[in-house]
C-alpha cells in the first residue's frame, strides 16, 4: 500500500508540473525561433475560431457599454456598425506562428522571466498570464488534447 500511495503521489506532482515543462518548451521555440517546434504546441485552428469570436464580441459590446452618452437610435446604428466592423475585422485576422512569436519577443524578457500568474482552471485547462497585469499582458490559454498540453488561446 505504501509504494502505490508513492505511485499515486509522483503521478499527481508529474500532472502538476506538466503544463509548465510545455510552457519551458515554449520559451526555447520562442528563443531560437524555432516555428516547426511551436506549431506542435499551438492549434492554430482553435486559436484563431477563439480570436475571431473575441473580435465579434468586443465590436458588439464596445458602444453598449458607453452607457447614455448616446441616443437609442444613435447608439443602435454605432452598435450595428461596430459589429459590421468587427466582423469583416475577424474574418480578415488570422493568427499564425509568426503573429505568436513576434508578440512573445516583444517581452521586455523571455516568457518565462516574465512569467506572472498560472494556475489550472480545471484539470484539462491551464491559464497563463505573461506580464503585469494593467499593462497589456498575455494570456495564454492551453487545453490537454491527446495527452499534450496545447496552446488554445492567446488574449492580449
Amino acid at each position: 500500500m505504501k509504494y502505490f500511495s508513492g505511485l499515486i503521489f509522483l503521478a499527481i506532482m508529474a500532472y502538476l508540473v506538466w503544463p509548465y515543462y510545455h510552457l519551458y518548451e515554449i520559451n526555447s521555440a520562442v528563443a531560437q525561433n524555432n516555428k516547426a517546434a511551436l506549431e506542435q504546441l499551438v492549434d492554430l485552428k482553435e486559436v484563431n475560431e477563439v480570436y475571431k469570436e473575441d473580435i465579434k464580441w468586443r465590436s458588439e459590446h464596445t458602444v453598449a457599454s458607453q452607457g447614455e452618452v448616446l441616443p437609442d437610435a444613435m447608439r443602435e446604428g454605432a452598435q450595428a456598425l461596430m459589429g459590421t466592423l468587427g466582423g469583416i475585422r475577424a474574418e480578415t485576422s488570422n493568427i499564425d506562428t509568426n503573429w505568436i512569436i513576434d508578440r512573445l519577443r516583444n517581452l521586455d524578457g523571455s516568457p518565462l522571466s516574465q512569467l506572472n500568474f498560472a494556475f489550472f482552471e480545471s484539470p484539462t485547462r491551464f491559464m497563463i498570464r505573461i506580464g503585469k497585469l494593467g499593462r497589456n499582458p498575455i494570456h495564454i490559454q492551453m487545453t490537454m488534447q491527446d495527452w499534450y498540453w496545447r496552446i488554445t488561446a492567446v488574449y492580449i
